[in-house]
């Protein structure tokens, strides 16, 4: 799930914990980079990537080896882990920005409808536009699910209004504890969770969305998915930049959620239900303290993966899983891969979508420098003109 903010480094010095209400002067050295934060974007990159991959290609026999079958349930960490590194990467450029009061929502609301727009454009039913006109219920609940994105938006729209409060860092953390409990007590009572089909959905376009936004036939609906994005915006608002204090808080802190929920069978239970998110909140509260053990320059060299988390996701989506009339490799190659070559085309999808993401990146950037000169150029040959008929009517 993408992460949808950036830090700042300097060359060296320790960790700075910066306050959240603190406006750096001009003058300020910038802060540290957060290591476990760029390691875990990175990580989080990488899961994505080769957890698709693999699950389009493998074959049935690879996939029933014990070492692929325990790779499949740690494949259920990825999408907890992304969201969560999500909402702390958010969190902490918020805090170390200049933005504050309602300026921090609103200057959000871009990223939040880029985000929305890119997860509907992936569903697009090219393959069904006459049904989808038609209204058909199947298409319709197809194209409105919700994926990561979705969620992602709507938690980054709500974790910047709860920034935008004039609150203290401990009451925004508060909040944001209660808006990750309340996404978990929803999720249990989300209407048809994963419903086999979409004949039980409601016919009206805006019902439809709004059941596929909270559960309905959608792979990550809001509820409870967007529960661990505001556990990662706890992370942020409380891990001070990285320390080793904090690191092991939160180390002890995913130990007990872990030893707390081990026991209870966890791997059985549906996708709402409070004791697996409880869970997979430790582990990756786990691993988050684990990556706080990258050294700096490791982290700063894989920082830009997970800086490209937006663009590799929207590009290597339609690789693997295909859009609208494009068959991906699911339909190209299918499962029928041993783990060697899955791993190598695994590694060729990652490296084509973040050469794609650069290229995308570079030419943006050309594009704008482009228009602004040839706004400046309008703008000097307007003054130029308006000096000649000044003089000509002296």
């Amino acid at each position: 799930m993408p992460a949808t903010a950036q830090t700042t480094s300097r060359p060296s010095g320790t960790a700075v914990p910066v306050p959240l209400h603190a406006v750096p002067s001009a003058g300020a050295p910038a802060p540290t980079r957060i290591a476990a934060l760029d390691a875990a974007r990175a990580l989080g990159v990488l899961a994505m990537v080769f957890g698709h991959t693999l699950d389009a290609l493998l074959s049935g026999d690879v996939r029933t080896t014990p070492l692929v079958d325990l790779y499949w349930k740690a494949r259920g960490f990825t999408a907890p882990l992304f969201l969560m590194v999500s909402g702390w990467a958010v969190t902490v450029a918020i805090s170390r920005g200049r933005a504050r009061g309602l300026d921090i929502a609103r200057c959000r609301i871009g990223r939040v409808l880029l985000l929305l727009c890119i997860g509907y454009a992936l569903r697009w039913p090219g393959w069904g536009l006459e049904r989808l006109a038609a209204g058909d219920p199947e298409v319709w609940a197809h194209f409105l699910s919700f994926d990561a994105l979705h969620t992602i938006a709507l938690a980054l729209l709500a974790a910047s209004l709860v920034l935008a409060l004039p609150w203290s860092r401990r009451e925004q953390a508060w909040t944001f504890g209660a808006l990750a409990l309340l996404c978990v007590a929803l999720g249990m009572l989300a209407p048809a969770p994963l419903a086999p089909s979409a004949a039980a959905l409601p016919r009206s376009v805006p019902a439809l969305a709004l059941v596929q936004a909270m559960g309905g036939t959608s792979p990550f609906p809001t509820f409870p998915w967007a529960a661990y994005f505001f556990v990662g915006g706890l992370v942020g608002l409380l891990a001070d930049a990285g320390s080793g204090r904090s690191t092991a808080s939160m180390a002890l802190i995913g130990a007990a959620l872990v030893a707390g929920t081990i026991w209870t069978g966890v791997e059985e239970m549906p996708m709402g239900h409070p004791l697996l998110f409880t869970f997979r909140t430790g582990v990756v509260l786990l691993a988050l303290a684990a990556l706080s053990a990258v050294p700096a320059a490791a982290a700063a060299r894989v920082a830009p993966v997970g800086r490209a988390s937006l663009g590799v996701y929207a590009i290597h989506v339609p690789i693997v899983y295909g859009w609208s009339t494009y068959t991906g490799l699911t339909v190209r190659v299918g499962p029928h891969l041993g783990i060697g070559r899955a791993l190598l085309v695994a590694c060729a999808v990652l490296a084509t979508s973040f050469a794609l993401h650069l290229a995308f990146q570079q030419a943006r950037r050309s594009a704008t420098a482009g228009a602004r000169w040839a706004w400046e150029r309008v703008g000097a040959l307007r003054g130029a003109g308006r000096a000649e008929v000044e003089v000509e009517g002296e």
